[in-house]
């Protein structure tokens, strides 16, 4: 049975589809951080995922995306 034991933390989750998801495809040197040289790609979230009630992330609005530095979404 799958419980709360299962569970990764939001640090994980993040790391999971940025930083490490970048290492599983080689591509480490382009994306995943946020560096200077690499992609910037990127959102800007209404709260912190990382601070808040992990059962609330879901409900976290995407104010800003950004992508090859431009600008593609704003809330």
């Amino acid at each position: 049975m799958i419980g709360p034991e299962q569970r990764i933390t939001p640090l994980e989750a993040l790391r999971a589809v940025t930083s490490d998801a970048a290492w599983q495809n080689f591509e480490e040197n382009e994306k995943g951080s946020i560096e200077k040289g690499k992609f910037a790609d990127f959102v800007v979230l209404e709260e912190n995922p990382l601070t808040i009630d992990p059962i609330k992330i879901k409900e976290i609005k995407v104010l800003k995306t950004i992508v090859n530095d431009k600008v593609i979404y704003e809330n």
